[in-house]
């Protein structure tokens, strides 16, 4: 690790290891007032932080609603009384409906203070043509400047909207590399070498003899969070304007060409394997429909799995969801894009009634592993133990959403069972020595365009997922989708995306 980075993890610890302390002296002034408010007024609002009382609204993707999180806000609201005096509100939303949620919230410009937004949910982009996030810039100034040491620079430009921030990364893995595993139990029996995977195909002969052997097992994993978002480093592109829209610049193209992946050959062929698996029953048929194959991995339906964001210790928290030890192999190099880095963050919605108190809470839960803790993993002898630096989930406990590179600082958490004690100082030299898209650090300002990408988007919602699942036959369905996707103005997207990388490449 070079000594930026060293110098990063030491501020990163110093600021932590403060804020913790000063949370904890909090903790405890905050018995001291409860004793003095019971025994004389009861006055629950009251704070020697000299804040009124507010209540943060933060909408959150995830499996959704946990059975105890009531008890986690409360305890937030506990722990920072004395500090910040903020109540949270968690509302907690399945990935299946995530994205449309709070696009009906934001067209109805309906009250919250923050969200989780990215590229490929609830987009980032789209998001701030729309005019639904504040900017940030300000905000940060006074009361964020603890995030602000935090991230690196790089993180704060993707961020960036007209020369404004209008949102904050959460810092975890930002790079991108595919890797495909397996229930190690079954490359035991069939004697199979998962180093021998170089591509996704070369993993079906796995998949076909333990189906032929388990009937009622759906071997590999396929849901509305298909394969294909997990396969696309392997296929070798950047998406510069969302998710599955047709703009896209392959990563080490120096000529900086901007295509619609849709039209790549290989595209075809792996939709043509999508639709092979899913008439073999390799994944549920249904999987078009299936939110998310985590019920399935528990219950030893489903054995194998493909992934984008290959890191360190991602073997052992595979192997907790499956039930039994889990072995990735990665089948692409690792690359850092600026949809890397926007594939989870955090905006404060421009409805917020207290946007200064939103962002202070953000910037106390990216430095403060306490407060992080607790979001993620719930208290302490109720949700889970604490065995030296890791989290041990309590079975039945009602809170382990298992999201913790949602929330923030994914650095300042607790590890869980399985990791190594140093994924944290791994996962940061992954970040930086991920070769770079031709890329980086471009950032597509979609309002010239608007009306097509909502025009685009409307055929991609009609068309990608039943391709990516299987449920129809590419070499009919593909080719109506490139046609609507025209007719809805994928060449004037491309032209603009075009136009944008070129003078951002001039501007270099």
């Amino acid at each position: 690790m070079n000594k930026k980075w060293k110098k990063r993890l030491a501020l990163l610890t110093t600021i932590a290891m403060a804020l913790g302390t000063l949370a904890g002296c909090s903790v405890k002034k905050e018995q001291t007032t409860q004793e003095k408010q019971t025994s004389k007024e009861g006055n629950s609002a009251e704070s020697e932080s000299g804040l009124e009382e507010v209540t943060l609204t933060w909408y959150v993707g995830g499996s959704g609603p946990q059975a105890d999180t009531e008890s986690v806000e409360i305890a937030i609201a506990e722990y920072l009384k004395n500090t910040l005096n903020v109540k949270v509100k968690i509302i907690e939303t399945d990935w299946g409906s995530y994205d449309n949620k709070m696009q009906l919230m934001i067209a109805s410009q309906d009250p919250f203070d923050m969200c989780y937004t990215a590229h490929w949910s609830n987009n980032f982009y789209n998001n701030i043509t729309k005019n639904a996030f504040l900017e940030l810039d300000d905000l940060l100034d006074e009361y964020g400047q603890g995030l602000k040491d935090l991230l690196p620079e790089a993180s704060w430009e993707v961020s960036k909207n007209n020369g404004n921030i209008y949102a904050i990364p959460n810092y975890q893995v930002w790079s991108y590399q595919t890797a495909i595993g397996s229930v190690t139990e079954y490359l035991d029996e069939y004697n199979f070498d998962l180093s021998s995977v170089k591509e996704l195909a070369d993993i079906a002969p796995l998949l076909e003899q333990v189906k032929a052997d388990n009937p009622d097992m759906y071997p590999m994993g396929n849901s509305q969070d298909p394969i294909l978002n997990h396969y696309i480093p392997a296929l070798g592109y950047d998406e510069l304007a969302g998710r599955h829209l047709p703009a896209v610049v392959k990563f080490d193209d120096t000529d900086y060409n901007v295509i619609n992946q849709f039209e790549l050959p290989e595209m075809m062929e792996f939709f043509k394997m999508m639709r092979e698996w899913n008439e073999k029953g390799y994944f549920r048929s249904d999987a078009a429909t299936l939110v998310d194959t985590e019920a399935d991995c528990q219950a030893g339906r489903t054995m194998s799995e493909v992934i984008s964001t290959y890191k360190p210790g991602i073997d052992a928290l595979k192997s907790i969801t499956y039930g039994s030890d889990f072995k990735f192999q990665t089948v692409s190099d690792s690359y850092l894009t600026t949809s890397g880095i926007t594939a989870t963050m955090t905006a404060i919605s421009r409805t917020s009634e207290n946007p200064e108190r939103a962002m202070m809470f953000l910037n106390q839960l990216n430095t403060d592993p306490e407060l992080y803790n607790l979001v993620c993993f719930g208290i302490e002898g109720v949700h889970y133990t604490r065995e030296g630096n890791y989290a041990i989930p309590i079975e039945n406990s009602g809170y382990n959403p298992s999201m913790d590179w949602m929330y923030g600082n994914q650095f300042n958490g607790l590890l869980r069972e399985g990791q190594a004690e140093d994924d944290w100082e791994k996962t940061i030299q992954i970040n930086e020595s991920a070769q770079a898209s031709v890329a980086l650090g471009f950032v597509f300002d979609p309002s010239p365009v608007q009306t097509e990408i909502a025009s685009i988007s409307a055929v991609i919602d009609e068309y990608v997922l039943s391709l990516a699942t299987g449920s129809v036959d590419p070499e009919v369905i593909l080719p109506e989708m490139l046609q609507k996707m025209e007719a809805a103005g994928s060449k004037t997207l491309q032209k603009e995306v075009q136009r944008q990388l070129d003078e951002w490449v001039a501007s270099k």
